[in-house]
């Protein structure tokens, strides 16, 4: 791997982690300050109105995460002569933070829910347990150092929207090859 290839990831990753958290905290501070505070205040009390608007308040803050973070990696690509499209960044992004809620749903699964086995199940647990195991191995690593889990949210948008890009560019070339 080039020099340059590795710079452009690791800068990737900090543009899109810092302007996406910098967009995610200038969000909440307006949703939460000034909409849900001085516009709606105790107006709205009944419970689907209120999980209705925090429906809503959670989407717009996700999506200037996404769209910051992508931003951020667009920027620096540009920098480097990378012109990278919109729609797998932006779908990497969306995805990288359910992917780490789905590791740390690893860390624990209660596999006594499946209760006595049949003998599919009997052969097909042990193997699942294993894999859970290794893809949660870098997540439990992280955990029982005590370090704080947040960080990988943060790493989370950016590193997923530059798969998402890049896996998106290793599937065009492998089409383009097996048609030209």
């Amino acid at each position: 791997m080039k020099k340059s290839s590795v710079t452009l990831t690791l800068g990737q990753i900090a543009a899109g982690s810092i302007v996406g958290l910098l967009g995610g905290w200038i969000c909440l501070l307006v949703i939460e300050n000034f909409i849900w505070q001085v516009l709606l205040g105790d107006r709205i009390r009944h419970g689907f109105w209120v999980g209705l608007l925090l429906l809503i308040s959670l989407s717009v803050w996700y999506g200037t995460v996404v769209v910051g973070a992508s931003q951020g990696i667009r920027f620096v690509s540009q920098r480097f002569g990378v012109n990278i499209p919109l729609k797998p960044l932006y779908s990497g992004a969306f995805l990288g933070p359910p992917a780490v809620v789905g590791l740390l749903a690893l860390l624990n699964v209660p596999w006594e829910i499946f209760g006595r086995p049949n003998l599919i199940l009997a052969l097909l647990l042990p193997v699942l347990k294993a894999l859970a195991y290794v893809v949660s191995l870098p997540m439990r690593g992280w955990v029982s150092l005590g370090l704080p889990v947040e960080i990988w949210y943060i790493l989370a948008v950016p590193i997923g929207a530059i798969l998402g890009y890049r896996l998106a560019a290793a599937d065009n070339t492998e089409i383009s090859a097996e048609h030209g």
